[in-house]
């Protein structure tokens, strides 16, 4: 009976590690994600609107007012989106202030780096067609993976869905001890990517609003103005959900607009962001680290080597992974 216990135990751990290895292979990643989000927040709201009403209808009622928000966020959010690079872009002719950042950090690299940007929009142009016609094939693949990846995306909040809004484990009572021990497996990685992807969320925010403080705030009272503000304030945001290489990629391209305005502006700039980014160690220590008792340099070995692997996906699954690496391993206590 032990032994039989002993490979049941194995075979789910087997299976569950197959399907995460497999999820990226497959182009099933955006399913995953977008599948184990929709769960979660509707898990989270319904834990809240059952104080109220009953559970039975609580993720019910969760899902439509879920749906009902989503809509009106993404119906607003188009708008607002498109008017506020409108804006940026109303403000200034965007072909001379591109031509001017070029030439403006051009003149700001030291001679003996290598020079490799654009002089000229003009020029620009030039080198985005000329790798459209050299890449013509991989640009078609490009363009049926993002299909592939929006379907899967949609088809996985579907299911999550429809997995928030079925029966509880706690009334199936002829399940067997496989599907007992298959669902051990999957709260577990539930919780790991709640723990990461609401953690890195708050992260993000935070650093985002810190950047905006600098861009909006404390420039304009020294007179001077970011070109592109907030366009640059939404790149942060979104390169933000990717623990600590997130932030250093969003911080060398605001470091490289701020030197388009002038040197100390550029110096200065990334002073701030450095802060910034010695304040994400904290946090990631605090409300990531905390969580699953894991330290920075283990996060970036595990991105660094799911991305080598998997590619960009690879680099956004590497830290849901790794926490549910850890969070088995603990429970078996074998760290």
């Amino acid at each position: 009976m032990i032994s039989q216990a002993t490979s049941i135990i194995t075979i789910s751990y087997l299976i569950i590690s197959i399907c995460l290895m497999t999820v990226i292979p497959l182009g099933l990643f955006p399913c995953f994600f977008s599948g184990f989000l929709t769960y979660e927040i509707i898990v989270s709201f319904a834990s809240y609107l059952k104080r109220f009403i009953g559970i039975s209808h609580a993720r019910w009622i969760a899902v439509i007012l879920i749906v009902i928000s989503i809509t009106i966020i993404i119906t607003i959010g188009i708008i607002s989106f498109t008017n506020f690079f409108t804006e940026d872009i109303n403000k200034v002719n965007i072909s001379i202030e591109v031509n001017r950042i070029f030439s403006d950090l051009k003149k700001r690299l030291p001679d003996f780096l290598p020079s490799f940007l654009p002089n000229t929009t003009e020029e620009l142009k030039d080198q985005i067609f000329n790798w459209i016609e050299s890449n013509f094939i991989l640009i078609r693949n490009m363009g049926h993976t993002f299909l592939h990846g929006f379907i899967s995306l949609l088809v996985g909040l579907v299911v999550g869905v429809l997995v928030s809004c079925s029966k509880s484990k706690n009334k199936h009572t002829n399940d067997t001890y496989f599907t007992i021990q298959m669902s051990e497996r999957i709260y577990n990685l539930s919780q790991a990517f709640r723990n990461i992807v609401f953690a890195q969320i708050k992260i993000s925010s935070i650093n985002t609003l810190l950047t905006s403080i600098m861009i909006f705030i404390l420039l304009p009272l020294i007179g001077q103005t970011l070109p592109l503000g907030k366009t640059l304030t939404i790149i942060t945001f979104i390169l933000g959900m990717l623990p600590i290489i997130g932030n250093l990629i969003s911080n060398v391209i605001v470091t490289i607009a701020a030197l388009s305005v002038s040197l100390s502006i550029g110096v200065t700039m990334l002073i701030y962001l450095i802060l910034i980014h010695k304040l994400e160690y904290f946090l990631n220590a605090e409300i990531i680290g905390n969580k699953i008792n894991a330290n920075p340099w283990e996060l970036i070995l595990s991105m660094l080597l799911l991305e080598s692997i998997f590619g960009l996906e690879g680099l956004i699954a590497a830290p849901i992974f790794y926490a549910y690496l850890k969070t088995e391993l603990r429970l078996k206590k074998l760290i």
